[in-house]
């Protein structure tokens, strides 16, 4: 088998063609339909499942052949399967490694999540005059469910604490709730 595909950076067990990075776009797609490219290329990236920029290219090229459609001409605009891309998933998905796929799905998940979590909540840090303050808040619409202030000594401290907020907001309300109760 020839390996075609730029492999700068890309750990072992990554894909190593085109076709397969082709492959595993359209398997995402299919999965969570509406990611929109930066988002493809950076779960794909974060799993290294594929170089980012042979994946970036392999994004355009399956726009290009239809097997992909925008919803705009913008970066950021949602893409879709279309039926030729379901077709070939259909006929070649088998190629694909079950865990490379399932790796960048949950990869991709976690992002999205993450991502209507910083949407819905906040969590700021603050410098103040001996470390930093993390202010975190749980909103539910309009309305502040939950809100925290605490002194943390290092930015880092508070960087991951703030990272742990965002992945599972909810998981601190209930603590805190379950201990009040």
């Amino acid at each position: 088998m020839q390996y075609d595909a730029f492999k700068g950076g890309l750990p072992d067990g990554g894909l190593q063609t085109p076709a397969d990075i082709d492959l595993l776009i359209v398997f995402m797609l299919e999965k969570l339909d509406g990611l929109t490219k930066p988002q493809i290329l950076e779960a794909i990236s974060s799993a290294g499942s594929a170089n980012y920029l042979e994946a970036a290219q392999c994004v355009v090229n399956l726009l290009e052949r239809g097997a992909l459609r925008a919803d705009g001409s913008d970066e950021d605009a949602p893409l879709h399967i279309t039926q030729n891309g379901r077709t070939a998933l259909a006929v070649l998905g088998d190629n694909l490694p079950r865990t490379v796929g399932e790796k960048t799905l949950r990869t991709a998940l976690r992002a999205q999540t993450r991502l209507r979590n910083l949407e819905a909540n906040t969590a700021e840090i603050e410098e103040t005059h001996d470390g930093y303050t993390l202010c975190l808040s749980v909103k539910e619409q309009e309305d502040t469910l939950f809100a925290l202030q605490m002194y943390v000594a290092d930015k880092i401290q508070a960087q991951s604490m703030r990272d742990r907020f965002l992945t599972e907001p909810g998981k601190l309300l209930d603590v805190i709730t379950a201990a009040l109760l």
